[in-house]
């Protein structure tokens, strides 16, 4: 009897512990990232795209002569602003909305888009959708391969990539004319990726490969962080080359994560070890 007491002491005491050490990590980390997240910027690239950073994931929004172009919906407030823009601007025209993947910093606000045509990454299933996004509203058309759009003033391809990189049907949208990509969570712009599941740095250097052979890289809108020129691209593609030798050359381990310490990142999930440990 003293032997089941003493185990339950243990365990209230390691309960405890464990209860305040995650207080203390949401305070310091997740509360400030959350809250660096939730911030907006919106970016005129030209007079029919609009970049809408923060909010979730990063957001375009496209005015064409046929139909409104929304790629990615944001979360919570964002994306009530999101929508409110995307109706304006529209004037009646149909809206296309475009999830590059399913996670619901980029998808929460797609129960606002009732009657519009939603485009999502084709392997995914109706179940996993549901059980990641937490919403009954299924995109109309699952891209397995690729989509073209082409309208009177753009064209626009909508590729599934065919690695499982950061979710296992991550899309990404270009515009021809623009020469803009826009690449959901397959590059961050000075972010440490997540990589959780079944997702693979050797899938992200794939996908990086696959995407430099297919489209002219002028600007990237990155998932998150700021949009920017093709070297927001190369940046974080050399990030996962960096980690790749860090793993097999450890003498420059430290160097090599000391690269990288300016960028946003959450301690044992967004850091340079967990990526090491995935190669």
């Amino acid at each position: 009897m003293k032997i089941v007491k003493l185990i339950l002491k243990i365990s209230g005491v390691c309960i405890a512990l464990f209860a305040v050490l995650g207080f203390i990590y949401y305070l310091n980390y997740i509360k400030p990232f959350k809250a660096q997240m939730a911030k907006t910027m919106h970016v005129n690239f030209d007079m029919n795209l609009m970049i809408v950073h923060g909010g979730g994931g990063n957001s375009g929004l496209l005015l064409l002569d046929s139909m409104v172009l929304v790629i990615d919906s944001k979360m919570d407030e964002a994306a009530q602003e999101l929508y409110k823009m995307a109706t304006n601007i529209a004037e009646g025209k149909p809206i296309y909305l475009v999830n590059t993947h399913h996670h619901p910093d980029h998808v929460g606000g797609n129960q606002l888009y009732k009657g519009a045509t939603i485009i999502a990454g084709g392997n995914y299933t109706e179940a996993s959708w549901k059980q990641e996004t937490g919403s009954t509203q299924l995109p109309t058309i699952w891209v397995k391969d690729s989509l073209v759009i082409e309208t009177r003033t753009e064209k626009i391809s909508i590729v599934n990539i065919p690695f499982v990189a950061h979710t296992e049907s991550d899309l990404v949208v270009y515009l021809h004319n623009k020469k803009v990509l826009f690449t959901g969570d397959i590059v961050l712009n000075k972010q440490i990726p997540m990589i959780l599941g079944s997702s693979t740095p050797m899938a992200y250097l794939d996908a990086f490969t696959y995407l430099s052979n297919r489209f002219e890289l002028s600007t990237i809108v990155p998932g998150h962080g700021n949009m920017g020129s093709s070297k927001v691209f190369t940046d974080f593609k050399q990030y996962f080359l960096d980690m790749q030798e860090a793993k097999n050359n450890p003498n420059q381990k430290d160097n090599l994560i000391a690269k990288y310490e300016t960028w946003t990142q959450l301690p044992f999930f967004m850091s340079p070890q967990a990526t090491i440990r995935k190669f």
